[in-house]
């Protein structure tokens, strides 16, 4: 099969999934001062039914950690060799916009592996979640690298809408891949920011973030704004293999929150500023958004979830509903 950026949604899903438990385990185990790890697992004194869904989500934790890092590295082996081949690359670089967007799609798999590797991975392993101080200089190197990666390419992709003709009626939700790339990238750089207690390399995590997050964010708001408006002028829905792509809102929305209240953990950490009222408002309305966006996508693809998701062949944007 030739070789697609659209690949590295595997490992970042895997790693999405891993993310979802231990993001679970984190508010479920009492008495967790830090991030949570297995001795907190062992230690705590659970009822059987908290004790089985517990040590469910540590294994699934455990396989789609596991996953991730196996993963990654074939994919970014193949990503390497497509983009050190010059015909291959400026072939894709041509394409439809729907389909150049999803250059960004690396940088972002990439980041979740790198959120794999200071959250799960560390949950497992106890000299990394007894380190992770140490952890925030190659972390905040790492987001470096991915910024400057995703940046150039989207300012490649902001060159060519501005000199080529685009043909708007082939637009659909997947072109907002960039828009979800820069939130997950952004995740890197705030989780840095939130947690060093280095408050130069918290201020540098932070200025950074803050960049791609308002970058991100406008972005978002241009983009959806757009595809809503075609929306509304088309007669039907996209094809039915883009109609899961609705669904990008959803963890768009998250991260997006996220990345912001770690932002303000941040200045309330290092500017002693009571930042309660944006902590809450960070955490909450993502997710009330995130629920409300889903319950519209079900009920709008309802006829395409019940009728032809389990009997159609595989489309990357299927990833998004996961």
């Amino acid at each position: 099969m030739q070789f697609t950026p659209l690949k590295l949604q595997m490992p970042l899903a895997a790693g999405g999934v891993a993310l979802m438990a231990f993001n679970y385990l984190e508010f479920a185990v009492p008495d967790v001062h830090g991030m949570v790890t297995l001795h907190n697992i062992l230690s705590a004194n659970f009822t059987t039914a908290q004790l089985s869904l517990n040590w469910l989500l540590v294994a699934l934790m455990l396989i789609f950690s596991l996953l991730t890092i196996a993963s990654i590295p074939l994919y970014v082996w193949q990503w390497f060799k497509w983009r050190g081949n010059k015909e291959a690359y400026q072939k894709f670089m041509a394409d439809a916009p729907t389909v150049v967007v999803a250059g960004c799609v690396p940088y972002a798999s990439l980041a979740m592996t790198g959120l794999v590797v200071l959250a799960p991975l560390a949950f497992f392993i106890p000299a990394l979640s007894a380190n992770i101080q140490a952890m925030m200089l190659p972390g905040l190197l790492f987001f470096a690298l991915l910024w400057l990666g995703l940046f150039g390419h989207e300012f490649k992709i902001l060159k060519k809408w501005l000199i080529q003709p685009t043909d708007v009626t082939k637009l659909h939700f997947v072109w907002l891949l960039d828009a979800f790339s820069f939130g997950l990238v952004s995740l890197i750089g705030t989780g840095v920011a939130a947690m060093s207690h280095n408050g130069d390399i918290a201020a540098i995590a932070a200025f950074g973030s803050f960049f791609t997050v308002v970058f991100g964010f406008l972005l978002l708001i241009a983009k959806l704004s757009y595809l809503v408006f075609l929306q509304m002028k088309a007669e039907t829905l996209p094809a039915k293999n883009f109609l899961p792509a609705y669904f990008l809102i959803v963890p768009i929305s998250c991260l997006y929150g996220f990345s912001m209240h770690r932002l303000a953990i941040y200045v309330q950490a290092h500017f002693s500023i009571d930042m309660a009222g944006v902590l809450f408002a960070t955490f909450v309305i993502p997710y009330v958004i995130a629920i409300g966006w889903s319950a519209f996508c079900i009920y709008l693809l309802w006829d395409y979830i019940r009728n032809d998701f389990l009997k159609s062949d595989f489309a990357a944007p299927q990833w998004s509903m996961l």
